[in-house]
């Protein structure tokens, strides 16, 4: 199953907040929520169960009960949800408008509190009867007896055809086997005797199994013995040692069936003691099965030579260690052999083809992007096909991508791509599930896309500072499990930028669509009306069945994505109770009025607005108590509404260099990242800095420097202690003021191009990673200070008036 839990591991937490004294519920209350707490863990507890099995071996009773429990837990989500944010609102200490005024705003709030809570007693006794309905439908049909559906057959492992695949059918494979085989062979002497690993690493359906089965047999004739063994996802460490002992010796190991795991690896171990020989272990997941399988594997100075494949960079550097090592990142087939594949493939030769479809081929090659899998799986579609026409190709070529398009081989396709996903961590799969609201090449901003995760309530940790980092993490966790491509690189070898190849956002939009988790507007089938809808990306009006149906049900949304060609397809603000996220960035021309009614989007934690033209917010903007995420960078907002500083969770604020901040923003004291603050519009703002302790990033402009500035913002600034990022831009104003008793602790990276010092200032400390500075001049000494910043991987550095050494 895609989804593991729904939002069980979110909703469960939020159960017991319910219990803290906060909400003040009653007793018997509390009880209810405490046992409906227990019923759902147990229920959670089963799905993780039903997410380890296969997909395509689960029952079908099992399927429907899941399914059910999954929408139940976004229900149950929506209430709570909604009751804090009741709850919330009663809360809000009335401003002081007079005694009698005062009274009667507080008696109302008591009693709105009073309500609240009777709604949510009414609620939570309704949702226990529904949990005890499902759960006594899983004893009912017995579901946890029966999760895998019977088959007499034996599962076969999909990648079995590539280590039988004709070396005649082979193509671009000689540069890798060439370097590799070159590679092993390689040294002199007593290195020669050494024992060699070489592990290749890549996305599923690159073809590493092929690579490591042709070297293998280009070299098994110069080793004493050999072996080839598959590890798999879930692997027989006993039946993996006993194949190899078999391969190695010759011996047929029957009475090797009742050996522990030491005695096996002590067999083997003596066998290859004194021997030369050649191991590949295909398809390692886990770095765990690698330590165990390496004990048997003996190093001896016999020039032996152990290959290794695996989907994840980790693994691969974990294989090679301990040994004279190599990491292979093994890359996707150039555009010439793409070719040539594909059409071996579709008309058994490499460049006899209708000229008819030239154009089309070249379409369907580049969402291929270079992988074989995909290119076989997609040339057999089309030669399966009666006729080979340009219609019928288009018709393929538009539903790569969309997880529409059946048959026997895109089938074996998604089943190779999923053993990446079934090896995902619950959280892990969630995220990756996240990213099939973007388009088909779609170059995704990792900070966009991990604050997306954050309002999604997909990351969690007790320290909200953390939050970004856990969700740098799992970004570049799954870029290293090669489920994303990394695109724009930072100084530290981080992606800024990323995409998902076509063949897997295949995969997970299939995924995605089963589990009704995103549902697409603007793709090449109909949006199905059959589940509520929960997340919908709108990504391009392209055909009358693409329109949204007014009398849709748009109430469940918790997301909304609309792309830039599909504008005039996004729905009334309206329609929406529960929506998290809404991002229009780049829809240039929504109109300021269509965001009158955002103010009523109560649980609305992200809004992007970036890139639009829009001239001005709701002054209403400070309902929203919940706005974690303002992102208003490149719009014609020339003011924000006073009422922005009512916004006290909102922790990233970026604007446009013209847009002035109300005074006030001092109090809001959350705010961690604040982008493209014009201190020349908002002269208050510098007063108020330093009340914004939790500052992280600050980009600060200035159009025109007054000296007046100078002794406040230096104050306000070492008030920071926070502070990792700082960014001016004023140009030709001298910095040479913050030299003056400023000593950031935690500053990693500073840009200032455009606004000299004199000299190198005296805060530049150790913690600098990124530096970009403008000095008058430069001396021998600070030269030698900025070598010996131990953590400095960018240095950006313009001296106007150097001397001639």
């Amino acid at each position: 199953m895609a989804i593991v839990s729904g939002t069980m591991d979110v909703l469960l937490p939020k159960l017991a907040e319910l219990l803290t004294d906060e909400f003040k519920l009653h007793k018997g209350l509390k009880e209810e929520i405490a046992s409906l707490s227990r019923e759902l863990e147990s229920m959670q507890a089963a799905l993780v169960k039903i997410s380890e099995v296969p997909v395509g071996q689960l029952d079908g009773q099992v399927k429907v009960w899941s399914r059910e429990v999954r929408e139940m837990s976004y229900d149950i989500e929506d209430s709570i949800d909604t009751f804090t944010v009741r709850f919330g609102a009663a809360q809000e200490p009335p401003e002081p408008l007079g005694l009698i005024k005062g009274f009667m705003d507080r008696v109302r709030s008591l009693w709105a509190t009073a309500l609240t809570r009777r709604q949510i007693a009414g609620e939570i006794h309704r949702i226990k009867g529904e949990v005890e309905e499902v759960s006594q439908r899983r004893k009912r049909y017995k579901l946890d007896d029966d999760l895998v559906r019977p088959s007499a057959a034996t599962t076969i492992d999909p990648r079995l055809p590539a280590l039988y695949e004709d070396a005649s059918r082979l193509v671009g494979m000689e540069r890798p086997t060439g370097d590799l085989v070159k590679w092993l062979k390689e040294g002199e002497g007593a290195s020669k005797r050494q024992l060699k690993v070489l592990s290749i690493v890549g996305v599923g359906g690159l073809g590493k199994t092929t690579v490591a089965n042709t070297v293998f047999h280009m070299l098994e004739g110069q080793f004493q013995c050999r072996a080839f063994v598959s590890v798999s996802l879930t692997p027989d460490v006993k039946k993996i040692f006993r194949s190899i002992i078999r391969q190695v010796s010759g011996e047929d190991c029957t009475n090797g069936e009742d050996w522990d795991v030491k005695e096996l690896v002590d067999h083997i171990r003596n066998f290859l003691k004194d021997k030369r020989y050649l191991i590949i272990i295909d398809d390692i997941w886990d770095q765990n099965v690698w330590t165990i399988l390496k004990v048997a594997l003996i190093k001896s100075n016999c020039g032996s030579r152990i290959i290794t494949t695996t989907r994840k960079v980790g693994v691969a550097e974990s294989c090679c260690s301990d040994f004279n090592g190599r990491v292979y990142h093994l890359a996707p087939l150039s555009h010439g052999d793409s070719k040539k594949l594909f059409y071996k493939r579709i008309f058994n030769c490499e460049d006899d083809y209708p000229n008819a479809l030239k154009e089309v081929s070249e379409k369907i090659l580049k969402k291929c992007d270079g992988l074989p899998l995909a290119i076989i799986t997609i040339a057999s579609l089309l030669a399966s096909k009666p006729t080979k026409t340009n219609e019928l190709w288009y018709n393929v070529l538009n539903s790569i991508g969309s997880g529409h398009e059946n048959g026997p081989s895109v089938e074996n396709m998604r089943g190779i791509l999923s053993l990446s996903y079934r090896d995902l961590p619950p959280h892990l799969k969630t995220c990756l599930l996240y990213l099939s609201i973007f388009p088909e090449d779609h170059m995704i901003n990792r900070d966009k896309l991990i604050w997306g995760w954050v309002a999604e309530d997909f990351i969690h940790d007790k320290q909200r500072e953390n939050l970004y980092k856990q969700g740098e993490n799992y970004f570049n966790e799954l870029i290293n499990r090669n489920m994303l491509q990394p695109v724009d690189i930072d100084t530290h070898g981080s992606a800024k930028t990323c995409r998902v190849h076509d063949m897997v956002l295949d995969l997970i939009t299939s995924l995605s669509a089963e589990e009704n988790f995103v549902s697409i507007l603007g793709g090449q089938q109909p949006l199905s009306t059959g589940n509520k809808i929960r997340r919908l990306s709108i990504q391009e009006n392209n055909g009358e069945h693409n329109m949204l149906d007014k009398s849709m049900d748009l109430s469940h949304v918790r997301l909304l994505f609309v792309f830039r060609s599909a504008i005039d397809m996004i729905p009334s603000l309206l329609s929406f109770q529960v929506l998290r996220v809404l991002d229009l960035e780049e829809c240039q021309h929504l109109d300021s009025c269509y965001l009158k009614d955002i103010t009523n989007l109560l649980h609305l934690r992200y809004l992007g607005l970036g890139r639009t033209y829009i001239t001005e917010l709701p002054k209403e903007i400070g309902n929203l108590q919940y706005l974690q995420t303002l992102d208003l960078r490149e719009t014609k907002i020339h003011e924000l509404p006073s009422t922005v500083v009512q916004l006290r969770q909102l922790v990233r604020l970026y604007v446009s260099i013209g847009t002035r901040v109300p005074v006030g923003i001092g109090n809001m004291e959350s705010l961690e990242e604040l982008s493209k603050i014009n201190i020349s519009e908002s002269p208050n703002f510098v007063k108020e800095l330093g009340t914004l302790t939790e500052l992280r990033v600050l980009e600060i402009w200035a159009n025109g420097w007054d000296s007046s500035y100078e002794k406040p913002f230096l104050e306000y600034l070492s008030s920071l202690h926070k502070i990792q990022i700082l960014s001016v831009f004023a140009a030709d104003v001298l910095l040479d003021f913050t030299s003056e008793g400023w000593v950031p602790k935690c500053l990693q990276t500073f840009w200032a191009w455009d606004s000299p010092f004199s000299i190198l200032p005296r805060w530049i400390n150790c913690s600098l990673q990124n530096l970009s500075i403008r000095l008058n001049k430069i001396q021998q000494e600070h030269v030698q200070i900025l070598g010996g910043l131990p953590a400095l991987h960018f240095l950006e550095l313009l001296v106007i008036d150097h001397p001639e050494n």
